[in-house]
């Protein structure tokens, strides 16, 4: 059994001239929103065992967030830089060349990408993209991180800031 839980970055300062988009930080709203997620990964005892995320400051911020919360040490947080603002197609392959021996693997990234990737997993999620510190987390029936696809789906769960978990079949 493998379980990918996907979660798109919490929410980041708008664009300011000063600051590229890289070294864009969380706002105390996306602070806020990526400690009630991390919490709530707690409370459902869905603990990865690594934390992919994006060289983009808001992504490292989210998964160092996370780290504390779930009593992380901090290496198991890695940065890709593949991951920035990566297509679905990117997070996929980074996904699949996991180490055999993750089986609770969280990647945190960007949108359109990461939604996308929900899409392609979860065909029967709710259309619509996952909003920021937003996470599906869908536990997949195999053994190998390249056997992940939309048959070997047993369980997912969504859960977004406002709106709480919900479970779409499992």
């Amino acid at each position: 059994m493998k379980r990918l839980t996907l979660m798109r970055h919490a929410d980041a300062r708008w664009q300011d001239a000063g600051v590229s988009d890289l070294e864009r930080p969380l706002n105390r709203r996306g602070v806020s929103a990526a400690e009630a997620m991390s919490r709530r990964l707690l409370e459902l005892a869905l603990v990865p065992e690594l934390v992919l995320v994006s060289p983009a400051r808001r992504t490292q911020q989210t998964g160092e967030i996370v780290a504390r919360i779930l009593s992380l040490p901090a290496r198991l947080v890695i940065s890709d830089e593949s991951l920035y603002l990566a297509s679905a197609a990117d997070l996929l392959r980074v996904v699949q060349a996991t180490g055999p021996r993750v089986t609770h693997l969280l990647v945190v990234a960007h949108n359109p990408g990461v939604s996308e990737l929900v899409q392609q997993l979860v065909p029967e999620a709710e259309a619509s993209g996952l909003a920021t510190a937003a996470l599906c987390s869908i536990a997949f029936e195999c053994d190998e991180w390249s056997e992940i696809g939309v048959a070997a789906v047993r369980d997912v769960m969504r859960e977004t800031p406002a709106r709480g978990i919900f479970r779409l079949f499992s």
